[in-house]
């Protein structure tokens, strides 16, 4: 009986640390939030998607995203594309997708005001049918402001692809603005408008909305679309996905 109640009593704040310890999703939305996951704590993301882009161009991925903070203001994400099936006019091809390594930085401005910023490669890891081929290099930089309930994530980034197009830049500046709320203990809503621009192409933009359900403290389900808002833009994405926060 003394060994169980010493047992307790050492468990209790344990558990107690592992109950306060709680998910921290960027999917599904395209902006990510300024904070880092859980210190020292692997933060996984996986996802369905299916890409409509025309009545004869279709794309299914299944993305990915891992999450590890290292220290209290750096963290390290890897993430891409764990399967691909595109379909076209000449065919379907399927494969592996490129893969994102980035480092984040992050710093606590106020108790309502988050900045952090984000830098690194896109690897050519997919075929050249599923892939741009070469090594693309990103920054991003978010703004993370909370007004009483509701989450603002601001994004503002920069891609310089690994090739030139004919008659363009290499550069390609991308931008995200996202609110959210959880509306009940569990339940809760995310919209966002994203785009991006490209000189001597046209300006993508997008409309974005999703659910999400948390399930525990260390896991959240999501599910929802996309409706293109140009001509340039795909007409429609579905997804689905869960971040998961693997905590003792």
């Amino acid at each position: 009986m003394r060994l169980l109640l010493f047992l307790l009593l050492t468990l209790l704040p344990l558990l107690a640390i592992s109950e306060q310890l709680m998910v921290t999703p960027y999917r599904p939305t395209i902006s990510n939030p300024a904070e880092l996951s859980a210190l020292r704590h692997l933060e996984v993301e996986f996802g369905a998607q299916s890409i409509q882009t025309g009545q004869t161009v279709e794309r299914n991925s299944l993305p990915f995203l891992l999450k590890y903070p290292f220290a209290e203001q750096w963290g390290l994400m890897v993430g891409g594309e764990a399967w691909i099936n595109a379909r076209d006019q000449e065919g379907t091809v399927s494969g592996f997708g490129n893969t994102t390594v980035m480092l984040k930085h992050y710093q606590q401005l106020s108790q309502t005001l988050a900045v952090g910023i984000e830098a690194g490669a896109s690897l050519p890891s997919a075929r050249s049918s599923l892939g741009q081929g070469r090594t693309d290099y990103l920054t991003n930089l978010i703004v993370s402001q909370d007004i009483a309930d509701l989450r603002i994530d601001i994004n503002a980034g920069v891609t310089r692809r690994g090739f030139k197009p004919a008659g363009g830049e290499r550069f390609m500046y991308s931008w995200a603005i996202a609110a959210s709320q959880m509306f009940t203990q569990r339940w809760g809503l995310a919209g966002e408008f994203s785009g991006v621009l490209a000189e001597q192409q046209a300006a993508s933009t997008q409309f974005l909305t999703s659910f999400n359900y948390q399930v525990t403290p260390q896991v959240m389900l999501d599910f929802g679309g996309t409706v293109g808002m140009t001509e340039a833009t795909d007409e429609y994405v579905i997804f689905t996905g869960v971040s998961w926060l693997i905590a003792p």
